[in-house]
């Protein structure tokens, strides 16, 4: 069974106030193989505050990773949005009353240029390609409900993501806050040792 001995991830390193000398208290954890062959930290050796401080860290780290993913949904429903509502503006023209034809198949999107109007709407709509048709215009209202429709489904998608993203940045922020008030009071802790010794 193999073991190092590593860094936890954290440094609990601060200065006096007083004498602005700089307190070491740097935490490291045991590295241990375990029956599998896999590395996992041993935290017998870490005090309790170290490992609140290290759970806190833990979840603030597993919270930044999911509202990245969040913000990625976001972008992606966000941009998608864009594409269905330049699509829409061109075959209904921007006063809602044009008549003229838009050729799908030969039209790309401004932000998304390898995709004609054509092939996205397929994409997103989730049918073949041939059931769009190569024009459409102001009277195409079966094609023009069914972009609203895809419209409406993402605006949904967006307003429950924000939701997810707004208790997502509260529980990190949570952590956070743990971590700061922890950091605190071992400050107050390691003064108080520093100003009696």
């Amino acid at each position: 069974m193999a073991s190092s001995i590593e860094a936890a991830g954290f440094d609990l390193s601060m200065s006096d106030i007083d004498t602005g000398m700089r307190l070491q208290a740097k935490t490291y954890s045991i590295m241990v193989e375990n029956a599998d062959g896999v590395m996992e930290t041993k935290l017998s050796g870490l005090s309790i505050g170290q490992l609140v401080m290290a759970i806190c860290l833990e979840r603030a780290v597993e919270k930044e990773n999911e509202i990245i993913e969040i913000m990625n949904t976001l972008n992606n429903t966000s941009s998608q949005l864009e594409a269905l509502t330049e699509i829409e503006t061109a075959i209904v023209g921007a006063d809602g009353k044009s008549g003229q034809s838009v050729n799908l198949a030969t039209k790309t999107l401004t932000n998304h240029p390898d995709y004609t109007y054509q092939a996205y709407l397929a994409e997103i709509l989730g049918v073949d390609m041939s059931e769009i048709p190569v024009t459409a215009n102001s009277d195409s209202s079966d094609l023009i409900t069914q972009i609203e429709t895809a419209m409406d489904k993402r605006n949904s998608i967006n307003q429950q993501t924000m939701i997810e993203l707004q208790s997502a940045t509260s529980k990190r922020d949570q952590a956070y806050d743990m971590i700061t008030n922890m950091l605190k009071s071992l400050h107050t802790v390691m003064t108080g040792i520093v100003n009696n010794t």
